[in-house]
């Protein structure tokens, strides 16, 4: 790292430089330091910072949570890569729902669009409930951890490696008010879908649909995303949103043949930067259905 450029460390915090529209408190960077030492850095003689964090609560992926820095804010993204990277981190990534910056900037840091996020809405949602012989749909209880484990495999198998759930992200968001995860299985037992819900007043939200990849082309996707607007309009969503992978053709047809709406203004992107090699588990498996 550049000189100037330092881990954030608590008796550093009275000498940041924080802008009126800060993410943090001077006490949630105190704690932040404290806490989280080798995920923020800062600029001694500017007074800049950058504040990482543990994207989906994965201790290999960092993440820009907040980067207070203007002119120097190339200095100090390269001082975090190094930081992440000298404990082991495999990638950085910086999400422009987060941090919104020219593209120019990103290719400047060392980053590149990991992913292109397309939004969609569907207008009206229907009530009432189709017919399904082919899913069991029921509840995820976290003390049961053996639908834990099936769940977490399921979703490593339809999901690309950087949208890979583990125990602690499931554990936190099906703890958040309004989140559901229900998950599916056939006549065997198997479980082969899951679907993860957010409802608020009369807006709904499709965070996670997936299905395995060998059980895609049955007809299952759609049985599971009929399941989940069924669900959210029975509890009072009138407005459902989702978002999936720009080049996830598959899971895009679906949405788009059941009625969902592009909202490009909602679109954004997420770049990376690999600290160490791309592994073979990152690999591109865009047209599985999943998101």
């Amino acid at each position: 790292m550049p000189p100037d450029i330092l881990p954030l460390s608590v008796d550093a915090v009275p000498h940041l430089r924080i802008p009126w529209d800060a993410r943090f408190t001077l006490d949630e960077l105190r704690q932040i330091a404290r806490t989280e030492p080798n995920l923020s850095v800062w600029n001694c003689r500017t007074g800049e910072y950058v504040i990482g964090g543990d994207w989906r609560h994965r201790q290999e992926i960092a993440t820009i949570v907040d980067l207070a820095a203007t002119s120097g804010a190339i200095d100090v993204v390269h001082g975090l890569a190094a930081l992440c990277q000298a404990h082991g981190r495999r990638l950085l990534v910086a999400s422009e729902q987060a941090e919104r910056r020219k593209r120019e900037f990103f290719a400047a840091v060392g980053m590149e669009e990991l992913e292109r996020i397309v939004v969609y809405e569907l207008p009206r949602v229907r009530s009432g409930q189709t017919r399904n012989t082919l899913l069991r749909f029921e509840r995820l209880r976290l003390e049961d951890a053996q639908a834990l484990e099936e769940l977490q495999q399921l979703d490593h198998r339809a999901f690309p490696w950087l949208w890979w759930n583990n125990e602690r992200e499931f554990a936190l968001y099906h703890g958040v008010e309004g989140v559901a995860v229900d998950v599916a299985r056939d006549a065997t037992g198997t479980m082969v879908a899951y679907v993860g819900t957010t409802r608020f007043r009369g807006w709904g939200h499709l965070d996670r649909i997936a299905v395995a990849p060998e059980r895609q082309g049955c007809g299952l996707g759609r049985v599971a995303l009929d399941y989940a607007v069924m669900t959210l309009a029975a509890s009072g969503a009138r407005r459902i949103g989702l978002s999936t992978q720009a080049r996830n053709e598959r899971s895009r047809r679906l949405y788009e043949s059941y009625g969902f709406q592009r909202t490009p203004s909602q679109d954004y992107s997420v770049f990376g930067r690999w600290l160490a090699p791309a592994a073979a588990d990152a690999a591109d498996n865009s047209d599985v259905l999943g998101r």
